[in-house]
């Protein structure tokens, strides 16, 4: 007579209690060791990426991995997903703005394909027009009604300023008439005005009386003062 043997049943998947792993960032827990997200930008170090779909992402406790699927190029590493997600961002990150600014020749086998996957999930022409052109311009205070509320600038344009715009503590003690060269950061389409990121007080540049310009110019010479020489 045959011996009955009982059909064997595998364990259980482990599966951590939602209360311990459950993240508002990251969507909730399926029955595998692996926690899953979707994204649908991508922030990191003050800047925001606008990716062209939703991207799935995955982060596996065990081998403390952050895996997107779109992003094949890119994993984080790190001990919790707050730390590997924060490290495959700064990745993708860094690689971007290598690359960013390179032209298509300038690039190696390698930096294409990398290039290939940003350029593929992050919508580079939305990035483009949402950062800020930042330029160097010389001004003034044209009014302070009793704080600086317009500034004209070297070329003879003015704008109004909020004193929130301005990331300097002193500057709502600058005076009318007041020079100044400042960092400012424009709106790269309608080139708006949108912050003044630094600002320093300058001195207001000294002016030449007739004579002290007369004498500045003889100085300088002229063509008529030069020797004559042959050409051929």
């Amino acid at each position: 007579m045959p011996l009955a043997v009982a059909q064997y049943s595998p364990p259980p998947a482990y599966v951590a209690p939602a209360a311990d792993q459950d993240d508002q960032r990251f969507g909730g827990v399926f029955a595998t060791d692996a926690i899953r997200c979707e994204m649908s930008q991508l922030r990191v170090a003050g800047f925001t990426y606008p990716l062209r779909r939703t991207c799935r992402a995955s982060f596996i406790p065990v081998a403390g991995e952050f895996l997107v699927e779109e992003f094949s190029a890119f994993v984080g590493h790190g001990e919790s997903i707050d730390a590997a997600r924060e490290d495959w961002a700064l990745r993708v990150h860094a690689a971007f703005q290598e690359l960013l600014h390179k032209r298509p020749f300038e690039l190696t086998a390698d930096e294409r394909k990398v290039w290939s996957v940003l350029s593929s999930n992050i919508d580079v022409a939305v990035y483009r027009n949402q950062m800020p052109l930042r330029a160097i311009q010389f001004g003034r205070v044209s009014q302070a009604r009793p704080y600086p509320s317009q500034i004209q600038w070297d070329d003879g344009t003015r704008e109004d300023i909020r004193i929130s715009q301005v990331d300097a503590d002193d500057f709502i003690t600058y005076r009318p008439g007041q020079p100044f060269e400042a960092v400012v950061a424009r709106d790269p389409v309608s080139y708006r005005l949108k912050r003044i990121v630094h600002i320093e007080r300058r001195s207001e540049p000294a002016r030449l009386n007739a004579d002290e310009e007369a004498e500045l110019l003889d100085s300088i010479g002229s063509s008529k003062t030069l020797p004559e020489g042959d050409w051929e």
